[in-house]
Order: structure tokens, then C-alpha cells, then sequence
């Protein structure tokens, strides 16, 4: 899943057999071996990754549901974030607002992080398990967090208006308000505390998080540890995923006009949907993924900005589901003269002929090089790593270290980027909207 800029999704056209086996890799000083916890009691996974660079411990615990699982109203898993992480303060630390929290919903998966010294680990981890308890806090508080949401809603709103346009481009591709769709701002009135209450309960049950320990730390005294404060969490049933079974009419062509003050400059959002549908999960695609992204993000850049300089700004993002169901949304801000109209034309044209050209092994190098140095830089910085640790295992996958996702990069064959390219840019469901700006 491809939710933010860095490459931070499991790549696999190498299969590593998991269960109760290290994860090494051969590379340099800075490899981080992963070391499954065995004893994990009922939770989904749990990891321990020593990073020696740096002298600090992180506790991730993931649980695997975010906004795309919310019910109605929309916001319930992000409210329901607060809740949860500022209770475990309560509860472990004895106050409410004891220090600033680090902990983020995101489309489908939510991440708490606790962080400190290697010697205040089992602190940490007390209070990434406290996350799974039911969030107990005074009324007034707890009440107070909704106005906090959505003050928060509001200001992302303002900041990134494009939000708006690309939720209602994914409403027009899947014909729902709910799931990958949603409606954020319409539903913050209807914002309840017993809606998210319902949501951990649903949600936050152990068969639906992984926890992910790394830092300098030894990987056998973080093991115990992990086994002696969640070894007792109950085996449970994991909640189902409906937004995923959301899948166009593959011959869809939604164009629609508005008009708004809410942008600064007249818009066009695109949204394209492509099913992989030989595959039943991403697993073995995502090296591909990467490489072959890199290359469209590059060509389209290319055609839309820089050769047309009539476009403003071009904002493209892909999100690749577990179940191999692969999105694409691209934003594009016009310079004043230059009709929506014609935008478009020129957008569906650019699409049509963007592999005219074929692919070059050199362009297949460049991009496969690009991501190895991204992943040899996040493995400096520990804010990075744990980009890579966690999503890789947002969608319920094992982490992936900086260090293996090179190799699996560099394990992609050209013939397996080609493809997936080539599948991508084939006709499939698409939604528009032509977004006019007016005083």
C-alpha cells in the first residue's frame, strides 16, 4: 500500500518463509534482521527488529482498520485513535495528558507509537496494550474529543482541499458513500462516542493488530517481553473488510461538472480502478508495483507539467489493497486560460499514448535504482524505518526492513515491471470531476 511518498508497502517476488523463522538479509552493517515473536498470545503478529544506529526503542502497535472501515458517521476510527491513546495515558501513566501522542489513522490501518529509551521498554509496551483495553475516561473529556476531530477535519480540509475532490471522485467510482468513499466533513455533526466505542470493541481485538518493537534493544529480552504483556490476549476473529469488495463496472466513465469556492484554481481530479483479477492478494506483485509506479509517475509528470506547462500542478497518488485491487488519483490545478474542457481531452489523450513509447531498460533502471536509494536513506533515519516497518504490515503482512526491501527490488525482473505497467494503463473504470472555481 502505497498510502504515503516513501516505497513502504511489502514487495515479494521472493517468498520468505515466516512463521517462526529470522528474517536476515546479507547487506551491509545496517541490515536489521526481524524476529518473529513466537509466544504472541492471540494477536495477528509481533516482530522484534534490533537496529543498533540507534539509541532509542519504538513500539508500534498497528491495529489493521482505519478510515476505510469506518461505519457511519465518518471520523469514527479517528475519534475513536483519540480515545484509545489518550486512555492508555490514563491508565498506564496516570494522566490523561501526560505527554504529546504519536498515533495516526490512516485509510486501513490506525498506528499508535510509544517511544523512549531502551530502558523503558516494558513501559512502552504497557502502554501500546493498554490501546486494546476498552478506552475508560472522564464523560467530559471523552465528549470534548469530538470537538478536537473535528476542528482537526476541519483544518486538513482547509490545508488540503483536494481531499474533497478526490473523495468525491472515489464516491463516483465505487457508487458509495462508505468505504474507500467517505464523507468526512457532511458526517462530523453525527460524531458519537458510542459509535466509536462499538468501533474498538469491533476493531481493536487482538486477531487485528501486530506490534512491531525496534530500536537498540536484545531481540530475545524484547521477545519476553512482548510474550509476558500480550501473551495473555484472547484468540479472536478478525473484522471483515466490505469496502473491499467494492469493484466498478470495468467499463465505468464518470465525468462530472461543479462549481465551488473551495479551490484556489480551477481542478481536475481523476480516479482509475484496474482489478488484477488473476491474483487473490498483492503479495507477489509488489515489486513491481514500485518499479513500475515510479516509471508512470515519471512519464506523467513529464507529459502534464513539464511538457504542457498549462498544468499547474500534478498531485498523483496509487494505493494497491491486499487483495490486489489497485487505485490510482491524480489531481491536476490549471493555469488560468486553460478551459476544464480541454484539460481533460488533453488528460485522456496523455493516458492513451503514454506508453507509445515503449519502456526502456534504462527507464526500468533509473526507477529501480531511485527506490533502492530512497530505502538506503530511510535506513538513517529511524522516523523512515518505521515508515517502512509499519506499512509493510498495515495490511497484515510481516515488516519488511529498508535493507530486504532493496533486495526484492533489485530481485524484480524487467519483464514482471513491463507487465504490470501494461496491466495498469489497459481500459478500466475511471471517474472524473471537472471542478470549476468561482468567487
Amino acid at each position: 500500500m502505497r498510502f504515503k511518498t516513501l516505497p513502504l508497502q511489502l514487495s515479494a517476488t521472493i517468498f520468505f518463509a515466516l512463521s517462526g523463522l529470522l528474517i536476515t538479509v546479507n547487506s551491509p552493517a545496517t541490515a536489521q534482521e526481524i524476529y518473529p515473536v513466537a509466544e504472541k498470545g492471540g494477536l495477528h503478529g509481533a516482530y522484534v527488529v534490533p537496529i543498533e544506529d540507534f539509541n532509542r526503542v519504538d513500539v508500534q502497535l498497528i491495529v489493521l482498520s482505519g478510515a476505510y472501515d469506518d461505519p457511519a458517521p465518518s471520523g469514527t476510527a479517528h475519534l475513536t485513535e483519540h480515545l484509545a491513546a489518550f486512555s492508555a495515558d490514563a491508565t498506564i501513566l496516570k494522566e490523561v495528558r501526560e505527554r504529546d501522542l504519536n498515533a495516526s489513522t490512516f485509510n486501513a490501518a490506525t498506528v499508535y507509537t510509544n517511544s523512549g529509551s531502551p530502558e523503558e521498554l516494558e513501559t512502552l509496551l504497557r502502554l501500546s496494550r493498554a490501546v486494546l483495553d476498552t478506552p475508560v475516561l472522564p464523560d467530559d473529556f471523552a465528549k470534548s474529543e469530538i470537538d478536537i476531530v473535528a476542528r482537526e477535519t476541519f483544518l486538513r480540509e482547509r490545508q488540503y482541499p483536494g481531499r474533497w475532490l478526490t473523495r468525491m471522485a472515489l464516491q463516483n467510482l465505487y457508487g458509495t458513500p462508505r468505504g474507500r468513499a467517505n464523507n468526512t466533513v457532511a458526517d462530523l455533526p453525527n460524531l458519537n462516542l458510542k459509535a466509536a466505542f462499538q468501533f474498538h470493541k469491533d476493531h481493536y481485538v487482538p486477531a487485528n493488530v501486530t506490534v512491531i518493537v525496534s530500536g537498540k534493544i536484545d531481540h530475545q529480552l524484547a521477545s519476553d517481553l512482548v510474550t509476558k504483556i500480550f501473551g495473555d490476549t484472547d484468540t479472536s476473529t478478525p473484522p471483515g473488510k466490505p469496502w473491499l469488495d467494492h469493484k466498478p463496472d470495468p467499463d465505468l466513465r464518470h465525468v462530472q461538472h461543479i462549481k465551488t469556492n473551495r479551490l484556489a484554481r480551477d481542478t481536475l481530479q481523476f480516479a482509475k480502478f484496474v482489478d488484477f483479477e488473476n491474483h487473490q492478494d498483492s503479495f507477489d506483485l509488489q515489486g513491481a508495483f514500485f518499479v513500475a509506479t515510479d516509471i508512470l509517475n515519471t512519464r506523467l509528470q513529464n507529459a502534464l507539467h513539464f511538457q504542457d506547462v498549462r498544468f499547474l500542478s500534478v498531485d498523483l497518488n496509487w494505493y494497491f489493497a491486499k487483495n490486489a485491487d489497485l487505485e490510482m488519483t491524480l489531481n491536476v490545478e490549471l493555469m488560468p486560460g486553460f478551459s476544464l474542457g480541454e484539460a481533460h481531452r488533453n488528460l485522456r489523450t496523455t493516458l492513451k499514448l503514454l506508453l507509445r513509447d515503449p519502456i526502456t531498460t534504462e527507464e526500468i533502471k533509473r526507477a529501480r535504482q531511485k527506490e533502492v536509494v530512497q530505502a538506503q536513506d530511510a535506513r538513517r533515519m529511524p522516523s523512515s524505518t518505521h515508515w517502512f516497518l509499519q506499512n509493510l504490515a498495515a495490511d497484515g503482512y510481516p515488516p519488511f526492513s529498508p535493507s530486504i526491501y532493496i533486495d526484492i527490488i533489485n530481485a524484480t525482473t524487467d519483464q514482471e515491471v513491463l507487465d504490470f505497467v501494461n496491466k495498469v494503463m489497459e481500459p478500466s473504470a475511471t471517474a472524473t470531476v471537472l471542478a470549476k472555481k468561482v468567487d
